[in-house]
């Protein structure tokens, strides 16, 4: 194979400066990618010796970790000889699985650069519900996710981890693409160990793709998941799966540990806005106005200024634009009143399409001659610089 970069200068080609005094080192219940990542950092500083005895605690407790073994190897090898490249011992490395390592140690690596300061937030994610306990994040250029906790109504980033997506990259349309969804979803349930073949690791999170917005562009396929990694393999290069987001077992394992498996958002993109709070609250009261002016305008009975929050692309699946307005006209007509009540509001804006705005609720309704309680989610455009309601519904089976 090729020789093109020995390890140092691959250690040191990466934009973040891994200093070693930066990553304590104090025992062997690091983490593995800070003790990965404590290791390179030595790399850079020349120590040798420290490195070696990091990477030799680090595969020693995780013999499958496979990038681990690669760079120890090559130090091993280095050793009386000068410093070889990147899987250089290995002569007969498949250079798309040694393409794949050298990925996930720059996506490992570089999330110094990546991880979000303290205090922001990402601009997509807009509110939480106040029964929504946890947000999930996934920002697909970097490999990361981000969990997030609902403190007060207050996005608070409590966890991030390392994970691999999809092998035909982005963008999910048809099955057996084996593309990675972006947008916004949600968990719909658990699969466990037992239920999966061994290829899944410890378990699954199921999200609702397709939802309603992809149905509604012709997107299909299935079997989009959170879940780990194989059971011989600690983790995977950044773009390994057929679709779905893989993290390490012991990543997954504590996750599932956290969030709510039913119904925790999450929010897949490559592109997204780190806010501070400020700013964070600013749009989120801007937005939150949008919907109250909706159900304002619904409870006048105007019906003019009513639909006029509604796309002329509007479709719910049953009811275009034309036949939607013409259905509200005849209700509206018999009503001496409508109240709206809406709880547990949450609004989540796609990452990559900052025009579209998932909103989600319970409603109560009541009015002289109906009433009724029902949890919808509507889907807004942003057409000509104002918000319109381009579908609204049930959210869809497994949904609360």
């Amino acid at each position: 194979m090729r020789r093109s970069v020995s390890l140092l200068t691959f250690c040191a080609c990466f934009s973040t400066s891994l200093v070693a005094d930066e990553i304590t080192y104090a025992d062997q219940t690091l983490d593995r990618e800070t003790l990965l990542l404590s290791s390179l950092g030595d790399l850079q500083q020349n120590q040798l010796n420290g490195a070696v005895d990091k990477l030799k605690t680090l595969i020693d407790e995780q013999p499958d970790f496979r990038l681990a073994q690669l760079i120890y190897a090559d130090l091993m090898a280095a050793q009386g000889a000068p410093l070889s490249t990147v899987g250089n011992n290995k002569t007969d490395a498949d250079a798309k699985a040694l393409s794949g390592l050298i990925k996930e140690a720059k996506a490992r690596v570089n999330i110094a650069s990546v991880r979000p300061d303290t205090g922001l937030i990402p601009s997509s994610l807009i509110k939480m519900s106040d029964d929504q306990e946890h947000v999930i994040v996934i920002d697909i250029s970097s490999s990361r996710l981000y969990l997030f906790e609902n403190q007060q109504g207050i996005p608070v980033l409590i966890k991030d981890y390392y994970v691999s997506y999809g092998r035909g990259g982005v963008n999910k349309r048809v099955r057996g693409d084996l593309k990675t969804p972006l947008g916004v979803y949600f968990t719909t349930g658990r699969l466990t160990d037992e239920q999966l073949p061994a290829r899944y690791g410890s378990g699954a999170l199921p999200i609702n793709y397709p939802n309603v917005w992809d149905v509604r562009h012709g997107y299909n396929g299935s079997g989009i998941w959170l879940h780990g990694s194989p059971k011989d393999t600690f983790s995977r290069p950044p773009q390994a799966s057929e679709g779905c987001v893989s993290l390490t077992n012991e990543h997954f394992a504590e996750l599932d540990g956290i969030i709510d498996f039913n119904a925790t958002p999450v929010l897949l993109g490559t592109s997204f806005e780190w806010i501070d709070q400020q700013n964070w609250l600013e749009k989120q009261e801007e937005l939150i106005r949008v919907v109250n002016n909706w159900r304002d305008d619904w409870q006048s009975l105007d019906t003019d200024k009513f639909v006029s929050h509604y796309s002329r692309d509007f479709d719910n699946g049953k009811e275009d634009y034309k036949r939607f307005v013409a259905h509200k006209r005849r209700v509206n007509a018999a009503k001496s009143f409508i109240d709206v009540d809406i709880d547990n509001l949450s609004l989540y804006q796609y990452p990559d399409q900052p025009d579209l705005l998932v909103a989600s609720f319970e409603q109560s309704y009541s009015s002289n001659n109906y009433n009724g309680d029902s949890i919808k989610r509507q889907y807004w455009v942003k057409q000509d610089g104002k918000w319109k309601i381009a579908y609204e519904g049930a959210p869809g089976k497994g949904i609360p």
